[in-house]
């Protein structure tokens, strides 16, 4: 008998083996992995194309971890409520790389701007090349039902000015108007955009450095207000209807004033602002039709606190400033029909150094007063809304441009329950809805940064 060969018995297995695999289909032991950044704040009702890169060449391909928020199809993410949304990455392998590990990204989804609402908000653009704080563009932003991506106009350059700024913007029907400054290098004068055309509002006095505005528009008539200083630090409260300029008159025992905010309720004008006298302290100040009154000062500081914005709804009258004690540091105020001033606490979660209120907006019982604080330990603003004088911080975008990013809201408009607010984050003008984390407005070619300082609700 032939003795065993063992060789040749276990030969014709492993030839087998080694055969069988060839035939089938083997996956590499390379580690592959996924590059997926976060899209960042989102809007109901606007796709979004996603967008991730594997380090073997593959093809990503997506799914949704919160499909109640957001549903995926291939590349194309559609967010259909608002909320937090969850989209995984990840690629198979192939005969050289392993299946690369999912990776994952949550951010906000806003609700959409409602269906018979349209949101302007205006502000400033810096064009790029310019440092900070150099040179402005006035600018308005423009969010549409069943378009959920702003667009952005630039303002024309008043004639003879270099630099100009929108601070306050009010629609009535078709027609969008515009207030803010301009300046060339000699002086500072007010300006008023009606439907694009710019207008340099004459100053009662021969005084051209002007500061701040306020607009509103009611019964077909348009009120400006400003004021009007010289180098002496002196000013008059300036108020504009149809283009006429009248001082309103500070109280008694002052000698300045300045305005900042207005607004109309059937025959009442309203103006906020500031009074002053000599020894440099100043005082809130409501105008009603032209009869100043001082508001009364909060517990604490003496003098040196101020008016901001204003409101009314049902009768009453709601007014916010800010204090800004010498020596201390400065707190949100407000104060309703001119009584005693609340101070608005700080949100909990951050120390703030000092912190501020500039808009006020009433929607039924709701009280919504917006603005920001500096933290105590990093030196950043932090936005914050007060609803009913309870501090909420308002988030950034989820995917920040700048870390850490200062953050200040500065207008608040209504429609229907949504509630908007608008101001910057880094040096990137921002809108939140309802709260929920910044969205940041588009910036156009040539322009480097902007701020957005006001908003006018329209509903059709």
């Amino acid at each position: 008998m032939r003795p065993l060969n063992l060789f040749s018995l276990i030969s014709v297995p492993l030839a087998l083996l080694v055969s069988g695999c060839g035939s089938g289909k083997s996956i590499g032991n390379t580690t592959q992995t996924i590059a997926f950044a976060n899209p960042g704040t989102q809007t109901v009702g606007a796709p979004l194309t996603l967008s991730a890169t594997a380090n073997s060449g593959l093809a990503a391909s997506f799914t949704s971890a919160t499909p109640s928020v957001c549903t995926v199809s291939g590349t194309t993410a559609t967010f259909v409520t608002a909320g937090t949304c969850t989209i995984g990455a990840s690629s198979v392998g192939n005969s050289t790389y392993g299946a690369a590990s999912q990776v994952e990204q949550s951010f906000t989804v806003n609700p959409a701007i409602g269906p018979n609402t349209t949101i302007y908000i205006a502000g400033s653009e810096t064009p790029a090349g310019n440092p900070p704080g150099s040179m402005y563009v006035a600018a308005v932003w423009k969010l549409t039902p069943g378009s959920p991506m702003a667009t952005v106009t630039a303002l024309p350059m008043p004639s003879g000015m270099s630099s100009a700024q929108a601070t306050a913007i009010a629609v009535s029907g078709n027609d969008v108007y515009v207030a803010g400054n301009a300046r060339n290098s000699t002086s500072q004068a007010p300006i008023l955009w009606v439907n694009g055309k710019a207008t340099i509002l004459s100053p009662p006095g021969s005084t051209t450095i002007m500061q701040e505005s306020a607009i509103a528009v009611s019964g077909g008539n348009v009120y400006v207000v400003g004021t009007e200083e010289n180098s002496t630090e002196s000013g008059s409260a300036i108020l504009w209807i149809n283009g006429a300029p009248t001082a309103l008159s500070p109280p008694g025992g002052m000698a300045y004033s300045g305005a900042g905010a207005i607004t109309v309720s059937g025959s009442n004008i309203y103006v906020g602002g500031s009074a002053w006298n000599t020894g440099g302290y100043y005082f809130a100040v409501v105008w009603v039709n032209g009869v100043a009154t001082v508001l009364p000062a909060p517990g604490g500081p003496t003098g040196n606190y101020d008016a901001d914005a204003i409101a009314v709804s049902g009768g009453n009258v709601y007014v916010s400033g800010n204090t800004h004690p010498q020596g201390g540091n400065g707190t949100a105020i407000t104060w309703l029909n001119g009584g005693p001033a609340t101070t608005l606490p700080a949100p909990s979660g951050i120390q703030f150094s000092q912190y501020s209120a500039a808009g006020i907006a009433v929607l039924g019982s709701s009280v919504y007063t917006a603005g920001n604080g500096m933290s105590s330990a990093t030196g950043d603003d932090a936005a914050t809304y007060w609803l009913n004088g309870a501090a909420t911080l308002l988030l950034p975008p989820t995917q920040p441009i700048d870390t850490p990013a200062d953050s200040v809201a500065a207008g608040i408009g209504l429609s229907g329950s949504d509630v908007y607010m608008v101001g910057s984050t880094g040096q990137y003008a921002a809108y939140w809805v309802n709260g929920g984390a910044a969205t940041l407005l588009p910036l156009p070619s040539g322009m480097a940064l902007s701020s957005a300082s006001a908003i006018a609700v329209a509903t059709q």
